[in-house]
């Protein structure tokens, strides 16, 4: 179980990594700090945990001053502002990792999973993210990438197309690029589609099937990749005909 503590003088950013420590079932909220200097008093007390959430712009004593008192009480330190030109402040303070504000839950749960990925016993058995669901009241639900078929574009949202059910996100395929472990294994050959490698049924010319019998011709602009990618993993006969 990964402890986490919260520190940020905005309620409602407090109140949204509350939810989305919630969601995450590897994940546990020891305490949250609205004041900094309360907190600094507290953390005085505690033996040290496994991530603290920080903000940089706070009232009394900066995200920046603070983290330099509390720095051993953390294996990993996140500072969370909506401030971008703080960041070489933020790793001048030996801060791990940098969210700026507004993040979504993906992005805070991929975050966190590349900060421990070594040693939580479920990410390393298998890669996994979590997406809200509009077909379950927007309940944030696991994804295993070994369960997904294909991420499909569906009119402001995604589709995740994986072997159990399909996932509605309200993502756009620019996002799974930008926030998604999908370098290895996933390959986009459509504007509409980027589709798992290992779910690929049949190719006929550029006809291209999925395990789930979703079908589409490759478009024009990934043609190139396309041949790239199957050709070099055809095999044929070399004898002579």
């Amino acid at each position: 179980m990964i402890r986490c503590i919260a520190i940020d003088d905005q309620q409602n950013s407090i109140s949204g990594i509350e939810k989305y420590i919630a969601d995450a079932p590897n994940m546990e909220l020891l305490a949250s700090y609205t004041d900094p200097m309360t907190a600094l008093n507290e953390l005085k007390k505690i033996d040290q945990v496994d991530v603290i959430f920080m903000d940089i712009q706070m009232p009394q004593i900066s995200g920046i001053e603070l983290s330099k008192a509390i720095r051993s009480k953390t294996r990993k330190l996140i500072f969370t502002t909506s401030h971008e030109e703080y960041a070489f402040e933020a790793f001048e303070a030996e801060a791990d990792a940098y969210l700026l504000k507004p993040y979504g839950y993906a992005k805070f749960a991929l975050t966190v999973n590349r900060m421990f990925e070594d040693e939580t016993e479920d990410i390393a058995q298998e890669a996994y993210f979590f997406v809200k669901n509009k077909s379950e009241e927007h309940k944030a639900v696991l994804v295993r990438y070994a369960d997904i078929i294909a991420f499909e574009s569906f009119h402001n949202y995604i589709k995740i197309h994986t072997k159990e059910k399909v996932i509605i996100a309200y993502l756009s395929l620019k996002d799974v690029k930008e926030q998604l472990n999908i370098e290895k294994g996933f390959i986009q050959l459509h504007r509409g589609y980027i589709i798992s490698i290992n779910h690929i049924l049949h190719v006929e010319g550029t006809r291209v099937t999925l395990s789930n019998h979703t079908s589409f011709t490759v478009g024009d602009l990934y043609y190139n990749d396309f041949r790239d990618f199957f050709t070099d993993k055809l095999i044929t006969s070399k004898r002579n005909k």
